[in-house]
C-alpha cells in the first residue's frame, strides 16, 4: 500500500502562499510547514494513517440538515466504504465542532457549533466573492457553513494535528476548491498585510495572553473596508474589565483574560477597529456544549459549580458568549 503523505492532501500547495506579495513571508510560511508536516506522523495519529488510503476518494454534494453539514446520502456506498469512513471518523475522537454527516456515519460533535452560526445568520456581512480568514478554525465546520454564501476563498489556520486530520477527512470525501486548511497559529501572521475582506476569530481571544496584539494582527491582515466577527466568553457586567482567572476557569488552564462586553467592543476601538456592532450576549448553556458519543469526555455542565450554574466550579461568573462585528477603516 502506497504510504501516507501529507503533502498529497494539500500540506504542500496552498492557494493562499501563491497570491501574498512578500516573498520573505511566503518563504517563512512553507518552511514553516515542512516543519509541521513532521506533526502528521506522531504517533497519537498512528491508526488514521495507516487506514488514511482505505478512505474513499469522493466528491459527494455538500448539504445541511437541522444544523448538520452532510456530505452525500445515507445508503449509498458499499458497506466497505461506509465502514471506512465510520473507522477513520472514530479514529480521530474527540469531535468538538459539528455536527457532520458522512454518508452513513453521523458525528454528534461536543459542540452544537451551529447554534452560534444560526445566531450570527442575520447580521452576516457579505461573503460573495471575498477572500475570508478562520482564526481558530478548528476542523473546518464554520468555514463549511460561509460556503453557501460563495465567497472566493476561504483560508483556515488551527495549529492543531487533529483538526487537520478532520478537517481533510471531510475534503477527501467532497472536493470544494476554494478551502484551505494550515497547521498555523495567528502568532504566523505576521507580515500579512491586506490580504483579506473578512476575519473570524471565533472563541479563540480568552485563550492567548496578548489579545491587543492578536486584534492588531487582524486589523493588519484585513484590507481596507474589511470586517471582523469576533466571538468570545465574556462576564456580566458594564464596565470595562476583564477577569485574569488564577490556575483554571471552568476547569480550562489556557484561559487568560475574560472581558465584559464593553471591554471586548474597547479593545476593539484601541486597536484602530470602527464601527463596533454587539450581535448576541447569551448564556453559555449545556444545549450548545455537551458530552457525546464522539466527544465522551466531561462537558459544560461538569464544570460549573453543582446546584449553582451561575458560577464556575472554581467560583467565577459562569461564562456567557458574546459576538461582535467590526470593520476597518
Amino acid at each position: 500500500m502506497k504510504e501516507f503523505s501529507p503533502q498529497e492532501e494539500g500540506s504542500a500547495h496552498s492557494a493562499f502562499l501563491q497570491r501574498i506579495p512578500q516573498s520573505e513571508v511566503a518563504a517563512r510560511l512553507r518552511a514553516i510547514n515542512e516543519e509541521r508536516a513532521k506533526w502528521l506522523g506522531w504517533k497519537p495519529f498512528a491508526e488514521i494513517r495507516s487506514m488514511w488510503h482505505q478512505i474513499p476518494d469522493l466528491n459527494g454534494a455538500l448539504g445541511l440538515e437541522q444544523g448538520s453539514i452532510t456530505i452525500g446520502e445515507p445508503g449509498v456506498l458499499s458497506s466497505e466504504d461506509s465502514q471506512a469512513i465510520y473507522l477513520a471518523a472514530k479514529s480521530l475522537c474527540p469531535w468538538k465542532k459539528g455536527p457532520f454527516r458522512l454518508w452513513d456515519t453521523d458525528i454528534d460533535a461536543e459542540w452544537r457549533s451551529d447554534f452560534k452560526w444560526d445566531r450570527l445568520s442575520d447580521s452576516l456581512p457579505n461573503l460573495a466573492g471575498a477572500d475570508v480568514l478562520d482564526v481558530g478554525c478548528h476542523n473546518g465546520y464554520y468555514m463549511y457553513r460561509m460556503l453557501e454564501n460563495q465567497p472566493a476563498s476561504v483560508l483556515g489556520i488551527d495549529p492543531v494535528p487533529r483538526l487537520w486530520y478532520q478537517f481533510n477527512l471531510i475534503q477527501r470525501l467532497c472536493k470544494p476548491n476554494n478551502l484551505e486548511f494550515q497547521l498555523w497559529g495567528w502568532q504566523e501572521m505576521a507580515g500579512w498585510e491586506e490580504l483579506f475582506d473578512g476575519i473570524f476569530c471565533m472563541g479563540i481571544l480568552y485563550h492567548h495572553s496578548d489579545p491587543v496584539g492578536l486584534l492588531r494582527t487582524l486589523h493588519q491582515a484585513l484590507r481596507p473596508g474589511g470586517f471582523l466577527v469576533l466571538e468570545s466568553i465574556v462576564i456580566p457586567g458594564d464596565s470595562t474589565t476583564c477577569l485574569f482567572p488564577g490556575d483554571r476557569y471552568a476547569k480550562m488552564r489556557n484561559v487568560w483574560f475574560i472581558p465584559t462586553v464593553a471591554a471586548m467592543e474597547h479593545m476593539l476601538y484601541r486597536t484602530r477597529f470602527k464601527n463596533v456592532e454587539l450581535v448576541f450576549n447569551v448564556p453559555h448553556t449545556p444545549e450548545e456544549q455537551r458530552t457525546t458519543a464522539w466527544n465522551p469526555a466531561p462537558s459544560h455542565a461538569d464544570f460549573m459549580m453543582p446546584g449553582n450554574p451561575q458560577e464556575t466550579l472554581e467560583g467565577y461568573p459562569a461564562p456567557r458568549r458574546a459576538m461582535v462585528i467590526a470593520q476597518k477603516a
